[in-house]
């Protein structure tokens, strides 16, 4: 399975856990949406994207628009308005940071690992200059232009 073919299942799976929420939950509180959009939406957004290096930007990119429309659907949001705006205002982490908190919580335990096998392959060159290394850089080091 390739890494597109995991964020696509992934992207599935967020709809189905999104159209659940939205149809069971539509009556709640914004703190009960809130607190099931955490508990079931970030699970299923992280699932092994730490591990993900080869994907196509586009696939990616409908991961978080999924993630932002589910976000917005729960709380009677219009399509249109700032998911950014809607991520501040209730207290969620977006997609970015979700995923720059599971590679920086994965890479930090394989930096500091003491067995055997995880060493030798963090000495390993294709752990130090591989695509994996590669993606987990552009994730922690986002650098401001302009």
């Amino acid at each position: 399975m390739t890494d597109d073919d995991d964020i696509i299942k992934q992207t599935t799976k967020l709809l189905v856990v999104g159209n659940t929420l939205q149809w069971k939950f539509s009556y709640c509180s914004r703190e009960v949406k809130m607190e099931l959009f955490r508990s079931h939406c970030y699970s299923i957004a992280i699932y092994c994207n730490s591990l993900w290096s080869r994907y196509k930007v586009a696939t990616m990119n409908r991961l978080k628009v999924c993630h932002n429309d589910i976000l917005k659907r729960l709380l009677g949001l219009p399509r249109w308005c700032s998911s950014s705006l809607a991520f501040a205002r209730n207290v969620v982490n977006n997609l970015d940071v979700i995923r720059r908190n599971s590679v920086f919580s994965l890479r930090s335990r394989v930096e500091l690992s003491t067995n055997s096998i995880i060493t030798s392959v963090r000495q390993s060159s294709a752990y130090v200059c591989g695509p994996i290394q590669q993606r987990w850089l552009g994730l922690l080091f986002v650098q401001n232009v302009g």
